[in-house]
């Protein structure tokens, strides 16, 4: 065990938590559909799930003119009506969650996702009445990789400084906001990163390549 009383782990949602990818590739699909244009391989989309829908639509779409935000719109209206259709938690979070329950530790989600969207796939994935805090992209006035949700969190926790915080998350502006907050930062190589990107260059505290390699790290 721990000296520290108190230790405090907050994860990323998509990517870190839960693998997102299938079904807002699904939803891009469909609107690709109804669009009738081309659709993009998986595999480019992936990457760029961490960075939200316009980093979907920046791949999905060689031009793009949508002055006001209908194509948005629809995209975010068909992904709400498959929230938690096709996401699943990574093999191995479950149980590292309950390590952490079974420690003690408090726990947390700190997203740019949105409430809407946030909120009924973590209760889908039977997480809400479980986690510490949640706090989403529009809890505060900013956004990762901005500090300020992670200070939201660790207030709602009531982290002190006598306690340790760790963030983990799978793209740059996680770790950025880790460091930012002045906590541990963990980069998970297995969320949503491009092959051509070189996660060392983030300087993370610590990296693991699967999720019970976070247990290691957390202790």
């Amino acid at each position: 065990m721990s000296q520290y009383k108190i230790k405090t782990i907050l994860f990323d949602l998509d990517g870190t938590l839960v693998d997102t990818a299938p079904e807002m590739y699904a939803a891009l699909n469909i609107l690709l559909d109804e669009e009738k244009i081309e659709k993009k391989p998986f595999k480019l989309i992936r990457p760029q799930i961490s960075n939200g829908v316009k980093g979907i639509f920046s791949i999905a779409f060689d031009d793009i003119s949508d002055p006001n935000n209908k194509i948005l719109n629809r995209y975010l209206d068909i992904y709400e009506n498959l929230l938690g259709t096709s996401a699943y938690l990574f093999e191995g979070i479950i149980e590292v969650i309950q390590l952490i329950e079974e420690r003690n530790y408090h726990w947390g989600i700190v997203t740019n996702k949105s409430k809407r969207f946030a909120i009924p796939l973590i209760k889908k994935l039977d997480l809400f009445d479980r986690v510490d805090c949640l706090v989403c992209g529009d809890t505060t006035d900013y956004l990762k990789p901005n500090p300020e949700p992670i200070f939201h969190a660790l207030n709602k926790i009531n982290d002190n400084e006598n306690d340790i915080a760790y963030y983990i998350g799978d793209s740059k502006k996680d770790i950025e906001a880790a460091k930012s907050a002045k906590i541990q930062s963990i980069a998970c190589s297995y969320g949503y990163i491009s092959e051509n990107e070189n996660i060392q260059l983030w300087n993370a505290d610590s990296y693991v390549s699967s999720p019970m390699e976070i247990i290691d790290v957390i202790g």
